[in-house]
């Protein structure tokens, strides 16, 4: 009974990749109605997207992996390709989405997680800690002295490739899962002092790596990565409980700490009379301020830092049901910081919710497969929590962020942003959650 019981879910399971194909038909019917001929470049990307999603969705059906999760990872691709082509032909912006781009992301994710296969053997080792957290050390040492800022933000986190730019700081992100993985899972047995310890100085190297390029946004992710992971994967202690109340309680100190500094510096800032490490200090401290206060008083400064999340609520305000047919060209950065801005004024808000509920799927899925696989491989467990933070907690952060709900990190969405280097990142966790669910539909965990 129990054979024929798994073998009917397995059977049902199938139904996930109908709906995934019907739903980039869907789109590219709404492309239609939205761009007419100018759709015809969805068309193309279309064919190959069918195969793909075919050939994913016929791997992922054999080996009983999450089939949720695949559906779920299909539509916020095929909304994030429909989303920048409209873009590109409404909004005009700088850069050009581009297939060839997606095209090697995909390859890179295939290569990624066939590389974590391998290396996935020697993450209990307890060198591979120390390996990690060198390798991380070592991006924020090339990046400050080789990183270039191709955006004028002031932001040193892409090394210059010829005439491409790759952003060094998505690495890190890859290199923090594989650290927790490393650290709490090494064959050293580690007490929970030093896996504190050691997790301190990884995330110390982090925030000073991105101080000195000028990049908190990925340090904010990191930052909640650390937390939730210590929370969940460390067993219970009462030094860990003071140390992440401590931890929590320099983060709101920092902030408040901003806001009077802010306060006091003002003044001698606008004589042009700071000098030593305030001077130094002194663009951080404002950076802090605005992003907090504009959140609070976001007409405070209307046509300067306030103006891009002003008139991305104007845009919101506009979208309606079925999106805006006017259209709203004042959007800055559509393509990737106001991405699910650009969605939701361009399709209508049910497409909106339609993309925070599968980025809810993909937490379910991530956090329920982590859990499950966690007394069993307990490495893979910690990767998989890993991957499904970095990519749920970004796309909140973000969309809430742009929404004016809380301050703005100024980060890409996954899936619906664009950018060739993060885009390959997304691609790498979403084929190592598939990958790792395998045997997961029938309550089994991924083994080799």
């Amino acid at each position: 009974m129990k054979f024929l019981s798994d073998l009917n879910r397995s059977e049902n399971s199938f139904i996930y990749i109908v709906l995934a194909i019907l739903f980039e038909l869907a789109m590219g019917v709404v492309m239609f109605m939205k761009l007419g001929l100018d759709a015809l470049l969805y068309l193309y990307a279309l064919i190959p997207l069918l195969l793909l999603t075919a050939f994913l969705g016929t791997y992922a059906y054999n080996n009983d992996c999450d089939m949720r999760l695949y559906f779920a990872l299909i539509s916020l691709a095929t909304t994030g390709i429909s989303l920048q082509i409209l873009v590109d032909q409404v909004y005009h912006p700088l850069t050009t989405f581009s297939f060839l781009k997606y095209g090697i992301g995909l390859c890179v994710a295939f290569v990624f997680v066939f590389f974590y296969y391998f290396f996935r053997k020697i993450l209990s080792r307890k060198f591979t800690v120390y390996l990690t957290l060198i390798g991380c050390t070592a991006i924020y040492v090339i990046l400050y002295l080789y990183g270039v800022d191709p955006n004028g933000y002031g932001t040193l986190a892409w090394i210059r490739m010829g005439p491409y730019t790759v952003q060094m700081t998505d690495f890190t992100k890859v290199a923090a899962i594989l650290f927790y993985s490393s650290l709490l899972t090494s064959d050293e047995n580690r007490s929970v002092s030093n896996i504190l310890w050691i997790s301190t100085l990884f995330f110390f190297i982090n925030l000073a790596g991105s101080v000195i390029i000028h990049e908190l946004g990925s340090f904010f992710i990191l930052f909640f990565l650390h937390l939730s992971i210590l929370f969940i994967f460390v067993p219970r202690s009462l030094g860990k409980r003071i140390y992440l109340i401590v931890v929590l309680g320099l983060c709101v100190g920092a902030v408040v700490g901003s806001f009077i500094l802010y306060k006091s510096l003002l003044p001698m800032a606008e004589a042009g009379e700071l000098s030593g490490l305030m001077r130094k200090a002194w663009p951080f401290i404002k950076k802090i301020y605005t992003r907090f206060s504009l959140t609070a008083n976001l007409t405070s400064d209307p046509y300067g830092s306030g103006y891009q999340l002003l008139q991305g609520k104007k845009a919101l305000w506009m979208s309606g049901l079925f999106g805006n047919t006017v259209n709203f060209h004042a959007i800055p950065v559509p393509e990737s910081d106001m991405a699910f801005i650009a969605l939701v004024n361009s399709f209508g808000l049910p497409l909106g919710v339609f993309s925070i509920l599968m980025f809810m799927m993909i937490l379910i899925s991530g956090s329920t497969l982590s859990r499950n696989m966690l007394t069993k491989e307990p490495k893979d467990a910690i990767v998989i929590y890993g991957a499904t933070i970095l990519l749920f907690l970004q796309a909140i952060i973000v969309i809430l962020g742009s929404c004016n709900m809380i301050p703005f990190a100024g980060l890409p969405i996954p899936f619906l942003s664009r950018g060739g280097t993060y885009q390959s990142i997304v691609f790498c966790f979403s084929g190592l959650l598939i990958y790792l669910s395998k045997g997961s539909w029938k309550g089994e965990a991924h083994e080799e």
